[in-house]
Formats: C-alpha cells, sequence, structure tokens
C-alpha cells in the first residue's frame, strides 16, 4: 500500500515537474537573447516574438508594413474585435475573424474527427449563402492562431492589397499550415483558390511564396491532397511550371506538385495523364539547377515508389506485370515505361557527364539523383540498364569515399547500386 502511495506521489510530482519546465523553456535567438517560449501578455501591445506560442483571449494587432505581431490582455470592456490589422498607411482596420468556405464541403469537414468546428450564422459571398465555419480552440493549436489564419485569409479576398501586405499575408499563413487542421482548412476554404491565383501574380516573390504555402498545407494531408484534386490543380501545376522563368519559383512549385502527389494513387495517374514526367524531364534539362534538380529526383522516386502509397490504395501503377496484364503492354511502353527509360539515362548522364555544367552538382542533389537510379532501376530493370559513364562514376565514387566513415550511408547506397547492375 505505501510502495504505491510513493509511486503515485512520484508521478505527481513528475508531472509537475514538467510543467513547470515547459513553462519555464525559452527560445534564443542567434544573438543569444532568449525569451519564454509562450508569450507573457501585459495591458499594453507587446511585440510576440519569433517562434512565440500566443495564448488564447488576448487581443493581437497584426502591423502588415513590418509583418509584426502584438498582443496584449483583452480588455472586455472593449467592444472592438479580437484582432487589429494596420495597413501600409498605418490605417487600423478591425476584423471578424471568419473564414468562409464552399458551398458542400461544410459537412465533410463536420464528420472529420481530425478538424474541430462549429457553426455560426450564414452569410451572402458573391450572391450565394455560406454557412461561417470558424475551428474551436484545440490542445496543441492556440485561439489566437485560429483567429491569425482567418484574418490572413480575409486579407487575400481584398483585391487592392500592396505587394508588401500579400507577402507578409503569404508568410503567415506558411507558418501556420504546417499545422494538419490548418491545411485542411486553407483546401477547404476560400483561401486555397486565392492563393492559386497568386501563382499568377507578376512578382516573382509572390509566386515563389503562394506556391510554398500551398506545398506545405498538402505536405502528408490526404484531405487537403483531395481538395487539390477536387480543383484540378495538377494540370494547373505541369502549364505553371512550363512557362515559369524563374528558377526559385519553379523549384517551389515542384515542392507543392510533389507535396500534392506524394502518397496520392489518385494524384499519381492524373500526373501520368497528363504526361506529368516528360514535361518534367524537359524542364531537368533546361534548368542545370541543383535545387530544381533535387527536387525532380525526389519526385521521380516517389512516383514509382509503392512504400509511398497508403496501404488500402490499388498499387497496379508500380508493378510492370500487373499493368500489362490491365492495360496491354503496348499502352504501357507509350505512356510508362518511355519515361522510366528516359530518365534512367537522363540521371546517369547528369552524375557521369564531366563536360557540362552538370559536373557542378552538389552532394545532395547527387544523393537524390543516385537513389533516382536505384528506384527505377529496382521497379523498371529492362528500362534502366547502366551506362558506360555511368559505370566509371560509380567504380570512382566508390574508391574516392570508400575511407570517409561519415559518409556510410552515401557509401551503402553506391554499393546497394553496384550490386544491382550486377557490378560488385
Amino acid at each position: 500500500m505505501k510502495s504505491n502511495i510513493r509511486f503515485i506521489s512520484f508521478l505527481i510530482y513528475l508531472l509537475i515537474t514538467l510543467a513547470i519546465a515547459h513553462e519555464n523553456v525559452e527560445i534564443c535567438d542567434k544573438n543569444g537573447y532568449c525569451y519564454p517560449k509562450v508569450f507573457v501578455p501585459t495591458n499594453e501591445f507587446t511585440e510576440v516574438l519569433e517562434g512565440q506560442e500566443i495564448p488564447s483571449g488576448l487581443h493581437i494587432k497584426i502591423d502588415f508594413s513590418t509583418g509584426k505581431k502584438y498582443a496584449k490582455l483583452l480588455d472586455q470592456n472593449d467592444p472592438r474585435s479580437e484582432v487589429v490589422l494596420i495597413d501600409e498607411e498605418g490605417s487600423i482596420h478591425q476584423d471578424s475573424h471568419l473564414n468562409l468556405v464552399d458551398s458542400g464541403t461544410h459537412e465533410s469537414l463536420e464528420n472529420n474527427p481530425k478538424v474541430n468546428i462549429y457553426y455560426k450564422d450564414s452569410v451572402n459571398f458573391n450572391n450565394n449563402t455560406l454557412p461561417i465555419i470558424s475551428s474551436k480552440p484545440s490542445k496543441h493549436i492556440s485561439h489566437s492562431d485560429h483567429i491569425l489564419f482567418d484574418s490572413y485569409v480575409s486579407q487575400l479576398t481584398q483585391s487592392s492589397q500592396s505587394l508588401k501586405i500579400i507577402i507578409s499575408v503569404l508568410d503567415g499563413l506558411e507558418d501556420l499550415v504546417h499545422e494538419l487542421d490548418f491545411g485542411i482548412k486553407l483546401a477547404r476554404g476560400h483561401g486555397l483558390t486565392f492563393i492559386v491565383a497568386l501563382l499568377g501574380h507578376g512578382s516573382g516573390e509572390v509566386r515563389k511564396k503562394a506556391a510554398l504555402v500551398i506545398g506545405t498545407a498538402m505536405q502528408n494531408n490526404p484531405l487537403a491532397q483531395g481538395e487539390a484534386l477536387r480543383m484540378n490543380l495538377i494540370p494547373q501545376f505541369l502549364d505553371s511550371l512550363s512557362e515559369e522563368q524563374d528558377i526559385k519559383v519553379s523549384s517551389r512549385l515542384l515542392y507543392a506538385l510533389s507535396s500534392i502527389v506524394r502518397g496520392n494513387r489518385r494524384a499519381i495517374q492524373t500526373v501520368n495523364s497528363y504526361q506529368g514526367l516528360s514535361r518534367l524531364a524537359t524542364l531537368y534539362q533546361k534548368f542545370e539547377n541543383n535545387e530544381f534538380r533535387a527536387k525532380c529526383a525526389l519526385f521521380v522516386t516517389d512516383f514509382i515508389d509503392p512504400n509511398m502509397v497508403k496501404a488500402d490504395q490499388p498499387m497496379e501503377i508500380y508493378e510492370q506485370g500487373k499493368e500489362q496484364q490491365r492495360y496491354g503492354s503496348d499502352t504501357v511502353k507509350s505512356l510508362f515505361l518511355n519515361v522510366m527509360e528516359f530518365w534512367c539515362k537522363l540521371f546517369q548522364t547528369t552524375l557521369s557527364d564531366k563536360s557540362t555544367k552538370s559536373a557542378e552538382i552538389d552532394f545532395d542533389t547527387g544523393e537524390k539523383i543516385l537513389r533516382g537510379i536505384s528506384m527505377i532501376k529496382n521497379h523498371y530493370p529492362l528500362q534502366c540498364p547502366v551506362q558506360d559513364g555511368f559505370k566509371i562514376w560509380l567504380s570512382e565514387q566508390i574508391d574516392a569515399m570508400k575511407d570517409e566513415d561519415y559518409l556510410e550511408d552515401y557509401i551503402r547506397l553506391l554499393q546497394q547500386v553496384q550490386v544491382q547492375y550486377g557490378l560488385s
């Protein structure tokens, strides 16, 4: 009995200690300045520093001219809303922090156990009566974050925003949509529609940040991916990639496309239907850029990796034999196998050709390309024969890395490819 009491007392002590430790956690910036992780409010507006969590029930001010956030204790006698928006001219606007959603989507949101929502009244939007959905505070997402999210989205609906405010809003959304709930909320509401429209903006910085927000929202988020497919975003992204001239924007567009496709069989089939891999190969050759080529290698690897698809999704698209039985070998050759053969040659040439800028690839990019070769060889062995130049490159790499113990994983990958080609 006494031992049980001592054990319970120890657990209580441990929980109290952990709670105190969490409250006392600090964040330190690059200059060594440390501050509490949880924002401590006063009766005056104080800047919310980078990484700080804002408790619920505070009066929040967003200065879009600087991108900074401020908060203070909420004055119960103040009839104004919880969010104050300041534009570039210093004008102050109140925000109702309400987020509109498309009609027809609120039912599936309500039935989704991962999303906490409740209904308010309806409003008129573009001559349609729509329900207003607002998120309840959850254990891991503060109420103030929901207010910020809705405020950011409401800013996107205004047609005359300045470049600085648009960039500030996109930065704020990118910080929030890492959370699953916000990714779904963005995709199910009007926010995603407005951000997709920004992919055609005249500023490359806006296009880049818009693509980053979409990619972050879709990352490992099947419900958000489903909305992207419903909006038919994949052909739009492929078209944007083909037309984009700014390599930094192209890299972000490819990141967004990868996030929509990764692990989603329907998305993979849609990419295949629009000759996505062939179009991407053209861009791979056009842009001799490490970041873009690394993302291409990851995209191709994920595309053909059956482990990336959920267990309950059919996997015929990955297996040559089953594909031939289902579609016929001629169809597969023209639609899928040929492009894999081309990518295999392309990757091998990138690594082994020392006469062009391709020879300047960095280590991280080279490793991702090598993994792409290994994946293609594993699933499409007949379409991925070894090239003489790549054979020499592989041998030279193994000799050069044999004494580099800290590159153990890379050496193992080199040896794996060597075995796959029967060169060991």
